[in-house]
């Protein structure tokens, strides 16, 4: 396997032990009675007990749990533990414990868009340097190469993409002299820049080489001078006060992102689109249209990471832990959010509610996610998605 995917894997891993860890932290802080503590479900590989406690890993890595006593209806509370049990704590303290798992998620995300905007930095603008140069255009016709940092155009030095951008579009169809920095030496190069229209939105919608006529101009457009040029992005890291707050605006818009996300998924099921997915042929695009799984994301999480888009890997786990987050506090049981809608119920009403006729509801829902899981898995594997990196 690729390091994407097990750097993929094991953010997993660590999203699942910080949910778990914050349920037993704020069960450990009320002082719920909490027996066990494990990653993993099926059968025990390692485990070990400290005080009232079992702590362990399971076979299967798709999830986790803390048994808290009192939390399953069946089961039989010794008359010591009861006032320790989950059903006998106030409701606000069940609550707290119920949504501390997912709370967890989005502090999982702040620090890792806080290490991003320290050690990486954020997008501040395009640079000098070249990130591509187009086959046969006036750049490539010059010698100029991607990885070339411009530091000059016509004698005149300028750090500014701007500046460059600006030169090149008023200069169609004359001869331009461009230095750039190669390998630690300076270089010059002199080509004839291509001309072009651009229309309203600033693309080139027609290119001439010099000497060749563009066609007449339509309403909104203009002839600009044409290079054939893709300059990279600039990332700039910030002081750590600056950071907290630019990590919480992009913890902010993650969030509004999942939001949606999960609306996405709700379309996608009950709207036809998986069903189109699964008679469909090919590979999927990339698009958010298409139902991804656990092995697509790895996947995707792969090809992010062998392009060198770091950044890209840590906003991508950012929105997959956000997006697990929410759709843990759906109100389904037997997801967290499904305790959390009876807490609430028992607040409102006053009334106690019998967990047990839940059972079922809880059975159904979880045979629905198996087979949407399983869906999406045959989707990933048969109809993978088509990465755009």
């Amino acid at each position: 396997m690729s390091l994407g995917i097990w750097l993929f894997i094991l953010a997993l891993l660590v999203v699942i032990m910080i949910h778990e860890a914050g349920h037993f932290a704020m069960a450990k802080l009320f002082n719920f009675k909490a027996t066990k503590f494990f990653l993993g479900f099926g059968p025990t590989l390692w485990s070990f007990t400290k005080g009232e406690t079992e702590y362990g890993v399971k076979a299967i890595p798709a999830g986790g749990f803390v048994k808290i006593v009192g939390m399953n209806p069946y089961e039989d509370v010794p008359p010591e533990d009861r006032v320790r049990s989950y059903e006998n704590k106030p409701a606000w303290q069940r609550a707290i414990v119920l949504v501390a798992g997912s709370a967890t998620h989005w502090v999982v995300a702040f620090l890792l868009l806080l290490f991003a905007a320290l050690a990486i930095g954020f997008p501040a603008g395009l640079s000098n340097r070249l990130e591509a140069v187009t086959v046969a255009s006036a750049a490539d016709e010059g010698g100029l190469l991607a990885g070339d940092e411009i530091v000059a155009v016509d004698g005149t030095e300028t750090q500014s993409w701007n500046v460059i951008r600006e030169f090149i579009r008023d200069h169609g169809g004359e001869r331009a002299e461009f230095t750039v920095l190669r390998d630690g030496e300076t270089r010059t190069f002199t080509t004839t820049l291509s001309r072009g229209i651009s229309n309203e939105d600033g693309l080139i919608v027609d290119e001439a080489e010099p000497g060749e006529q563009l066609r007449p101009l339509k309403e909104g457009e203009e002839v600009v001078g044409f290079f054939g040029v893709e300059p990279s992005i600039r990332y700039e890291t910030e002081p750590f006060p600056q950071a907290i707050g630019t990590a919480a605006v992009y913890t902010g818009r993650a969030t509004v992102e999942a939001v949606k996300g999960v609306g996405d998924v709700g379309s996608m099921i009950f709207g036809g689109r998986l069903i189109d997915a699964l008679t469909g042929e090919g590979t999927r695009e990339a698009d958010g249209e298409s139902p991804v799984g656990v092995v697509g994301a790895s996947r995707i999480a792969s090809e992010i990471v062998a392009s060198g888009q770091y950044l890209n890997f840590i906003g991508f786990i950012v929105s997959f832990t956000i997006f697990i987050g929410l759709m843990n506090l759906l109100p389904l049981p037997p997801l967290d959010g499904g305790h959390l809608a009876v807490v609430a119920w028992e607040s409102v009403t006053g009334r106690k509610v019998d967990v047990r006729k839940l059972i079922p509801v809880a059975a159904a829902v979880i045979s629905f996610f198996v087979i949407i899981f399983i869906a999406v898995l045959y989707l990933d594997i048969a109809r993978p998605i088509k990465v755009p990196f």
